[in-house]
């Protein structure tokens, strides 16, 4: 008689709701179940903006990207949550002892990218934890 796998830990995933987020998603549910892991999808809202409106997108994108979990046909447990606080903030104190944290790229122009940073690669030079990066247009 066979077990089912043991939990190995925890993927977690950084979701704005955008194409990246979802193709991030995708990629994390596939990985976890191969790992036999749970996925963590993070969804922040910025504290400095916080509003009605801002935390009303942040429960939509949540709620969006659960459904979109729920078309998987793994065995991942998936769960989705909303926290107050910048981006890289949340995803490095959520990635404490996970497996893995996964994000996808926006394909910043580099103008843009110079001035501002970009969350991937905040995320690549500070994480605990192996940090994947889903370029535009992976699967």
């Amino acid at each position: 008689m066979s077990e089912s796998p043991q939990k190995t830990g925890t993927i977690v995933v950084g979701s704005d709701g955008s194409a990246g987020a979802r193709r991030a998603l995708h990629w994390a549910m596939t990985e976890a179940d191969l790992r036999g892991a749970a996925v963590q999808v993070v969804v922040t809202v910025d504290p400095e903006k916080s509003s009605v409106e801002t935390i009303a997108e942040g429960e939509r994108i949540a709620a969006e990207t659960a459904e979109a979990a729920a078309l998987h046909d793994g065995a991942a447990e998936v769960t989705v949550g909303v926290h107050e606080g910048l981006p890289v903030d949340v995803l490095l104190s959520v990635a404490a002892g996970a497996q893995m944290i996964v994000v996808g790229s926006h394909g910043t122009s580099s103008i843009k990218h110079n001035a501002l940073g970009a969350v991937s690669d905040v995320l690549a030079r500070t994480a605990p934890c192996p940090v994947v990066i889903l370029p535009m247009g992976a699967a």
